[in-house]
């Protein structure tokens, strides 16, 4: 229990503050409800000048009209971002938040009201090193989140298999995007470029769905209906019959058909789609695309690609 800390009210409010404050290079705020008070917004206009700085959002309920689960004023505010993903899960009741090193998880919302009329209560704990060794053993996966598992073994239970950071990185991906822009980044001058620096000249508007609330986009399948999927193994000869075209990574698609990741993407190199960690230009007209998360590129393939359903019959 060394690893965690329970944090409760005016504690947790100034836990949270701080996260954001601390977060270096990437800050992932989940929260059902978004309204964005004056300390949260004090704390997030610290990183908009930050060419290298990434703000993930995710928001839930209220499918007719968004602006009832995330403020005006506070979309408008996160839009000045020139790096942010703002994505929607009509399911989602979880709040957790995440910076490079720290999380939170918690029953408040990032909503002015939980912050100033409810009880509430948190946890919060580390999942990666700080140190310049600690970072360098983090990016090869080995210290990576073992601290949260531990936290999910000691506090909640759960088998050594299970990864909150992994779980919400699955959900943050498998939810609708609403919003998202794209940093323009260029050198710096004066002493700031001599040394290697780099600055912020505006950014472009990747994807904009939440201008227009009540605009009908149908949300990304839930959590729910994907494990309810993930349970039933198909046939040898049946076809994936995913209406979305929805991507997957290799693990995700892994733990669905049942077989090695090593499996498919040796398959995948093999039918030509991809060489090495690079999408070929006949696995770009198929549909597979190159995703980030929390810093990471990974390739993800369409849930309907064809040369998925020849390794259904390695599916033990």
């Amino acid at each position: 229990m060394a690893d965690v800390q329970f944090l409760f009210d005016n504690q947790l409010i100034a836990a949270v503050e701080s996260l954001i404050k601390n977060s270096k290079h990437r800050l992932l705020l989940i929260s059902p409800f978004i309204d964005l008070d004056r300390r949260i917004q004090d704390a997030l206009r610290d990183k908009l000048s930050k060419h290298d700085f990434q703000l993930l959002v995710l928001f839930g309920k209220n499918e007719d009209n968004y602006y009832k689960s995330i403020k005006k004023d506070s979309f408008e505010f996160l839009k000045q971002f020139p790096n942010v993903e703002i994505r929607y899960n009509d399911r989602l009741h979880a709040k957790f938040y995440q910076n490079d090193f720290d999380y939170i998880m918690t029953s408040l919302n990032l909503y002015d009201y939980s912050l100033a009329k409810n009880i509430e209560v948190g946890i919060t704990g580390n999942f990666g090193s700080k140190g310049l060794i600690g970072k360098v053993i983090d990016g090869t996966g080995t210290l990576l989140a073992q601290g949260v598992d531990k936290v999910g073994q000691d506090v909640f239970g759960m088998g050594q298999n299970v990864n909150p950071i992994e779980k919400f990185q699955t959900i943050f991906q498998d939810s609708t995007l609403m919003y998202k822009t794209e940093p323009i980044i260029v050198e710096a001058i004066g002493i700031k470029g001599f040394i290697g620096g780099k600055k912020i000249n505006g950014f472009n508007v990747k994807a904009d769905n939440l201008s227009n609330p009540i605009k009908d986009i149908k949300p990304a399948r839930s959590e729910a209906v994907l494990n309810t999927v993930k349970e039933v193994k198909p046939t040898s000869k049946e076809t994936i019959s995913i209406a979305s075209k929805k991507t997957q990574s290799a693990s995700q698609l892994s733990k669905f058909l049942g077989i090695s990741q090593a499996d498919i993407t040796n398959h995948m190199q093999t039918s030509g789609l991809i060489s090495g960690d690079k999408i070929t230009s006949v696995g770009h007209s198929k549909g597979l695309v190159m995703k980030n998360y929390m810093g990471k590129d990974y390739i993800a393939y369409p849930d309907n690609l064809p040369e998925l359903n020849n390794l259904k019959d390695k599916t033990p």
